[in-house]
């Protein structure tokens, strides 16, 4: 699989960096890369959880302008429509999503909502396949 070349391994590790960047700039860039990245249908994202960008995803959401919010949310969107879905669940990124659901930017809420019905649907999931704790 073309996703398991060292080529790409380093491309993902890379981006995932850049994303943690301190300079609003190259974390925009990095986001929008990501996001081009993301749209090819066969597209899996397991190398970039692998390498932590959930986690720097999250903090993109949370703390970044507008100009790498937009990215970043393609990208959990993709993630989720992915099917893994309870990486970004594990990982806290519903909290990060709620925090911005009224930001000023009408293209930032809609996002949002995509992704949080991506994510509610597999929330059920998880809760529905649980094993229930006995009392």
């Amino acid at each position: 699989m073309a996703e398991d070349l060292p080529i790409n391994r380093e491309l993902m590790r890379d981006l995932v960096c850049r994303l943690e960047d301190p300079d609003e700039e190259v974390r925009g860039t990095a986001a929008e890369a990501l996001a081009v990245i993301a749209r090819d249908e066969d597209w899996r994202p397991d190398e970039l959880i692998r390498q932590g960008g959930i986690e720097a995803l999250g903090e993109l959401v949370a703390d970044g302008t507008t100009r790498s919010i937009l990215p970043a949310l393609d990208v959990i969107i993709a993630i989720s429509a992915s099917g893994r879905g309870e990486y970004l669940i594990t990982s806290g990124i519903i909290a990060d999503l709620d925090r911005i659901r009224e930001h000023d930017d009408s293209r930032v809420r809609e996002k949002v909502r995509d992704a949080l019905w991506l994510l509610e649907a597999e929330v059920e999931d998880v809760v529905i396949t649980k094993p229930q704790d006995e009392y």
